[in-house]
């Protein structure tokens, strides 16, 4: 594939993640993303052939983004404390609870609900799994230096990222609110560290 086509493709994508946020998965039509793209239908078959084909390189891209932000976490390993790890891995956890607009949580919720996708082949699961073990690497290395106390890291981190997947499922089912979030997330660390109020 060319420059310029991979260049259109990726256009196409883009375009798609907004109409995805915007609609969920099984409202999206090839229409939706001709319209959004400014192209025509045929240029669009060039490319995807289905709705199911462009979500999942929407999703493929959505999984670069999330490799990134663990990379640029695991990285800060070496330079920061465990509880500034902490702070800032709850921090981008609260961005996506929050998230109102461009977030393709619901479109990837009915994705895996309608097409019944493979558990095991999942990028849903993927990055739940990926988050879980940045998580837990935070938690062991905290646990090593004496900044919290916890007796199984791995089992609390699996603990709060179902606690924090439970609010992502709230807040687009029936609002949370910040301070809401706030509370929960404070809460959760109370079980591990001293916390100021």
């Amino acid at each position: 594939m060319g420059e310029k086509a991979i260049s259109k493709k990726q256009y196409i994508i883009d375009k798609a993640t907004e109409v995805f946020a915007a609609k969920g998965f099984r409202d999206v039509t090839m229409k939706d993303i001709v319209e959004a793209c400014e192209i025509s239908r045929g240029g669009l078959y060039l490319y995807y052939d289905s709705t199911e084909s462009l979500f999942l390189d929407v999703l493929k891209a959505q999984d670069e983004i999330a490799a990134d932000r663990s990379k640029n976490l695991i990285e800060r390993l070496h330079v920061a404390s465990s509880t500034e790890l902490l702070l800032w891995f709850l921090k981008e956890q609260k961005k996506e609870i929050l998230k109102r607009q461009n977030s393709l949580s619901v479109a990837v919720y009915e994705y895996a609900f309608v097409c019944r996708q493979d558990i095991k082949k999942n990028s849903f699961k993927e990055n739940f799994d990926t988050a879980g073990k940045v998580l837990e690497m935070i938690l062991n290395r905290g646990y090593e230096t004496g900044e919290f106390e916890c007796e199984d890291p791995s089992e609390l981190a699996a603990n709060m990222m179902y606690a924090i997947e439970g609010m992502k499922i709230c807040a687009r089912t029936m609002g949370i609110s910040e301070k809401k979030v706030d509370k929960e997330l404070l809460y959760m660390m109370k079980q591990f560290v001293e916390v100021e109020e």
